[in-house]
């Protein structure tokens, strides 16, 4: 009798050990599943050079967009008001502000301030009032092209075609702000509700 209760007792002692070692197996022996590598970002990064930005105090930011393939004033601009937007949630905030980059004896457009279309509205972005300084070269000149959106001239004097600039650069400065949006600020954009409207319109110039 006491041999059977022996012999029970073995077996049941080489069934179960299987079971305690694979419980003592270290959690770093698992290989985990590697993540997807097909999902790419919905706007592609900008290569080398393309993209900068200077911190000109703590909220004070100056984003400068290079490229040589100029494709529109519009598309370019919304590129660098998306990374304006994308520099603000970086930096913890939830607005920015354009920091108007006008000079003296600028004839136009006129301050937001006087601008009757802006009386008793509310603002989250208007890209109508996004209006960075941009320097450009054309095909075979020596020298850049520097113009203001508050100089009074037009983008692309002579009646040249836009599409013989070899080489431009666009910059805005921008103040990151915290806390709850001035709507009324027609200088103001909020960094989220602008990031959603413009992902899926940009991509970098080259």
């Amino acid at each position: 009798m006491k041999r059977s209760l022996i012999l029970v007792f073995a077996m049941t002692g080489l069934c179960a050990m299987p079971l305690a070692a694979l419980a003592q197996t270290p959690a770093s022996a698992v290989t985990p599943t590697p993540p997807p590598s097909d999902i790419l970002p919905m706007v592609p990064s900008a290569k080398p050079g393309v993209y900068s930005q200077q911190t000109v105090s703590p909220a004070r930011f100056r984003l400068t967009v290079t490229g040589k393939t100029f494709t529109s004033r519009e598309a370019i601009e919304k590129y660098l008001a998306w990374r304006a937007a994308e520099l603000t949630m970086a930096q913890k905030g939830t607005w920015f502000t354009l920091n108007e980059g006008r000079q003296a004896g600028d004839a136009g457009p006129e301050p937001v301030n006087d601008d009757p279309a802006r009386a008793g509205k509310r603002y989250s972005f208007r890209m109508a009032y996004w209006r960075p300084v941009w320097r450009y070269k054309t095909a075979g000149a020596a020298n850049w092209t520097v113009w203001s959106p508050f100089s009074g001239q037009a983008f692309f004097a002579d009646g040249k075609d836009p599409k013989t600039i070899s080489d431009f650069e666009v910059s805005a400065d921008i103040t990151i702000r915290k806390g709850t949006m001035d709507g009324a600020n027609p200088l103001g954009f909020e960094a989220s509700a602008l990031s959603d409207l413009l992902i899926n319109q940009v991509s970098p110039p080259e």
